[in-house]
């Protein structure tokens, strides 16, 4: 039967050893990686942005909640969709549609004439677009990549996701003290670049399972399930699933913390009248420490259990944030966000890894968006929260990371009494319960 994932690449047989000289694959990375280090850019400038045109925190924190909570609630959808319809046009359309949005908000801050509203409206905007046309990427990576080589292609994603971090914030630090419309236009380029790319990649069929001009048994072929059925499907497989349920409870307090941190800070520096490019510095430390924690992190899930590590890296989250209860100092506050991501690599590769390659190819998209919606709706609700904490009088900073090493603290003991403890090492997943 041939199927979305199956190409002359595929073949256990004839497909390359090394990932990047499959053609495909290397065109997916380019893309994927324009449309991340313009996510990057645009998610470093809004909390600024929106403080420079309102003077309030709460705004510039509610405007951050705004497009993570809009995009997250339409990812489940955008999943759907990336499981129904050509997930190469899907990302054509995600780069054009940033092209677009970037440009237009260049234009209205470059002349001075953006509002607060508009640029309320033109964030939403990106959240919708995010939502609808995002999953697409994530979706489409199975159908390229050997099933063989799936884990070093995740192991690759985790290296990248780790130089962005590195290089996003001073980048974005550096365009925004030049001009803030800078890094919108920094945005629509490597938007043009993600469509461009996208553009080449292999035709494919719908989800219908087929390759285009193979119909095999097409007498025979069942008319495909409604976008409502296969929506619901997509909810119903995964809140079924006992590991991913824990996984999700995990996720969504621990994502409330790692906003929380993340916004609370950058808002904050902000306030105490911070450069620009020493606030983007944050993320670059940030960055280098989870570079370092993904070159490690193959070894590290080899060698430790999945569910051991889990526990590991939430313990060190708490552990690092205990210190900003006490003091904002730049170099304290540099030194323990770069701790909480040095573990988090491992994490990912481990406990994403073993959900995403349980799970059947043809709801790659539902699965995923269902799981990133459920744990980062909370979470996208935190900065607006933030923001309240640090302008009310007799809250503050202080309050932010209360609330931060609360929801750490629960992270970690839920990963202590819930099914995920028992992810074991790789060689035994498809022995180990879903």
């Amino acid at each position: 039967m041939n199927t979305d994932t199956i190409s002359p690449t595929h073949s256990p047989d004839t497909h390359p050893r090394s990932l990047w000289r499959i053609r495909a694959y290397r065109n997916w990375f380019a893309a994927d990686t324009a449309d991340v280090v313009a996510v990057s850019l645009r998610t470093f400038a809004i909390p600024l942005v929106g403080l420079a045109l309102s003077g309030s925190p709460f705004v510039a924190g509610l405007l951050v909640t705004v497009e993570s909570t809009i995009g997250l609630v339409l990812m489940s959808v955008g999943g759907a969709i990336a499981d129904r319809h050509d997930r190469r046009r899907l990302m054509i359309a995600l780069g054009v549609t940033g092209m677009l949005l970037s440009a237009a908000t260049t234009a209205l801050l470059a002349t001075s004439t953006m509002t607060t509203v508009m640029f309320a409206v033109l964030v939403a905007l990106f959240a919708v677009m995010n939502g609808l046309l995002g999953p697409s990427n994530d979706a489409m990576l199975k159908s390229l990549v050997p099933m063989d080589r799936f884990a070093k292609a995740q192991a690759i994603r985790e290296a990248r996701e780790s130089c962005v971090e590195l290089s996003g914030g001073a980048i974005g630090g550096l365009l925004y003290r030049v001009a803030g419309w800078c890094t919108f236009l920094a945005s629509a380029v490597l938007y043009l670049i993600a469509a461009v790319t996208a553009a080449v990649l292999p035709k494919r069929s719908p989800q219908s399972g087929t390759e285009t001009g193979q119909s095999g048994d097409g007498d025979r072929q069942e008319a495909a399930p409604s976008f409502l059925a296969q929506f619901a499907e997509g909810w119903r497989w995964t809140l079924s699933r006992r590991t991913i349920l824990a996984a999700i409870a995990q996720g969504a307090v621990v994502n409330i913390a790692c906003y929380g941190s993340i916004v609370g800070v950058q808002i904050m520096l902000a306030q105490h009248g911070t450069d620009a490019a020493l606030i983007g510095l944050v993320g670059t430390a940030t960055g280098a420490c989870a570079l370092i924690g993904s070159l490690m992190a193959g070894w590290l899930v080899d060698h430790i259990p999945t569910g051991r590590l889990i526990i590991l890296a939430f313990a060190v989250l708490t552990a690092a944030m205990i210190p900003l209860l006490f003091t904002s100092s730049y170099v304290v506050v540099v030194a323990c966000m770069g701790c909480t991501s040095l573990l988090f690599p491992a994490l990912n590769a481990g406990e994403l890894g073993f959900i995403f390659g349980r799970t059947p190819d043809d709801m790659q998209g539902r699965v995923s968006t269902v799981f990133e919606t459920t744990i980062g709706v909370p979470g996208a609700l935190t900065p607006a929260l933030v923001g309240w904490l640090l302008q009310a009088p007799g809250f503050g900073f202080r309050a932010v990371m209360m609330l931060v090493v609360v929801c750490a603290t629960a992270g970690l003991v839920l990963a202590c009494i819930t099914p995920t403890r028992h992810i074991p090492l790789p060689s035994q997943w498809e022995q180990a319960e879903l």
